[in-house]
């Protein structure tokens, strides 16, 4: 009996010991963290071609095309560390929206590798052109996508109003679109042609009798079905949405043609600089989100070959293109397949609120993102994100934890940047500026050379439709 008891005693007892082992070992990973930042050779090296993440070191393509998300307030130093260095050391062509023409300093060295080089200035000619409609003939959904974009820029509102407003501008588009000569295929025109219709209906109605097809004829009488009163408000809303090129002679001639094709891009190292006055930011924006609209549309009009070359994206003060871009979820959702990568910059996160539930998608398609210090409520949220690890005290030889950053110290970080590629462990990265490395700011001093220039030309006036043979019409015989 002894024996059997001893028996239950042993097998109780082990039991114990094994239950009592498990909650230590529970009770001691529970209360540990192992968090660390990762090691940035895994991701980055000098000799990549992608996005540059810490002025010296650049992602390579196939991560690149992944796309890329920098959040740096102003001053911060993003055009220093991330766009200089990817512009100068890139082989793949590129659209670079240059608000301040800051950028355009590259393009002396570019030239000197026989890269060519585009400046679609829009504060004046330059011999640079775009045509927002070209392309457009006969596509109904892009000239609606033209429409909207006109009209974000104009009014925020979804009232009867804009939304007649956005048809009459396709409508008109749609005209000019669909008359013999191109060359007055533009905005220019449907301004023109719209400010004619509300103040002298009959001769507008006379062209579009002679010349509109069967289908836009049908929507013009539609149109002109309205009352006076309503039908001057829809014209006056439309025109609001075009004011911003029928007041500006140079912009008007500037968007009348095109004068190079995004095919080539694919074929031969190229660069576009978009170039605005940052003090007419407003003004300007429905055209730059026009041109942008123009590269997409012809970016996704098929799939890019083997050998053709990517065309990275340098969307800097990417909050300015929101309005004019409202289906940009979809578009980095599907730009890695289709070769053109892109590069976000922002000054916080939060400016992407435009884009509603889409926001958190296009933060999800950035599989890099790049954080400076300076960030307020962002650094607390980044405290966290980072984690926290465990150490040992020195003075009582006891575990603690903290987190990999306290939001205070990512607020005050200066030489470094917070590192996120998606699934990975997050680095911490000290940065060198183009300024401070000697062989980008020799490449950044070069001058153009004169034969590098490009003169203004102004032998060029655009084409306008001839409306005097239907305002003869309009006039009455002498009695």
């Amino acid at each position: 009996m002894k024996e059997i008891i001893d028996f239950f005693s042993d097998v109780l007892s082990s039991f114990f010991d094994f239950l009592i082992e498990g909650i230590d070992s529970f009770s001691e990973k529970d209360h540990s963290a192992n968090a660390s930042f990762g090691d940035p050779s895994k991701l980055i090296s000098t000799n990549n071609k992608g996005w540059c993440v810490d002025g010296k070191r650049f992602l390579d393509m196939p991560t690149s095309r992944r796309n890329i998300l920098v959040v740096a307030g102003s001053g911060r130093g993003k055009s220093q560390v991330q766009i200089f260095p990817t512009i100068l050391n890139s082989v793949s062509s590129m659209v670079i929206n240059d608000n301040s023409g800051e950028l355009s300093s590259c393009i002396p060295y570019l030239n000197s590798k026989g890269v060519n080089t585009i400046v679609l200035n829009l504060s004046k000619k330059t011999g640079v052109y775009l045509n927002p409609l070209d392309g457009c003939k006969g596509d109904l959904s892009m000239i609606r996508k033209i429409s909207k974009t006109l009209m974000s820029n104009s009014s925020k509102e979804n009232d009867f109003f804009s939304l007649s407003a956005e048809d009459c501008l396709s409508l008109f588009i749609e005209f000019v679109l669909d008359l013999e000569s191109p060359q007055t295929a533009n905005l220019s025109n449907v301004y023109k042609l719209i400010l004619e219709y509300q103040g002298n209906p009959e001769v507008v109605e006379r062209l579009f009798a002679d010349k509109a097809s069967e289908a836009v004829w049908v929507k013009f009488k539609a149109l002109a079905g309205n009352s006076e009163k309503t039908l001057k408000s829809i014209t006056a809303t439309a025109l609001s949405a075009l004011s911003w090129l029928g007041d500006n002679p140079t912009l008007s001639e500037i968007t009348s043609q095109t004068s190079f094709s995004f095919e080539d891009f694919r074929k031969k190292q190229t660069v576009l600089f978009i170039q605005y006055p940052v003090s007419d930011a407003n003004f300007y924006a429905p055209m730059v989100s026009l041109v942008f609209q123009s590269f997409y549309r012809f970016a996704f009009a098929s799939l890019p070959k083997e050998d053709d070359l990517d065309i990275m994206m340098v969307l800097d003060e990417f909050s300015t293109l929101i309005a004019g871009l409202p289906d940009y979820s979809n578009i980095i959702s599907n730009s890695r397949k289709f070769k053109i990568p892109q590069c976000i910059v922002l000054q916080d996160e939060s400016l992407l609120s435009p884009y509603k539930e889409l926001k958190d998608n296009i933060l999800g398609n950035c599989f890099v993102k790049i954080y400076y210090g300076g960030q307020d409520k962002k650094a607390f949220e980044l405290e966290k994100l980072l984690g926290n690890y465990t150490y040992t005290d020195k003075e009582n030889n006891q575990q603690k934890q903290r987190p990999l950053l306290y939001a205070n110290e990512i607020r005050e970080m200066d030489n470094e940047i917070l590192v996120f590629p998606s699934g990975q462990k997050p680095l911490m990265v000290k940065i060198t500026p183009a300024y401070k490395q000697r062989s980008l700011r020799k490449k950044l001093e070069m001058k153009l050379l004169h034969e590098d220039l490009v003169e203004e030309q102004n032998n060029y006036s655009i084409l306008y439709i001839d409306l005097e043979p239907y305002q003869q019409k309009n006039q009455q015989p002498n009695d």
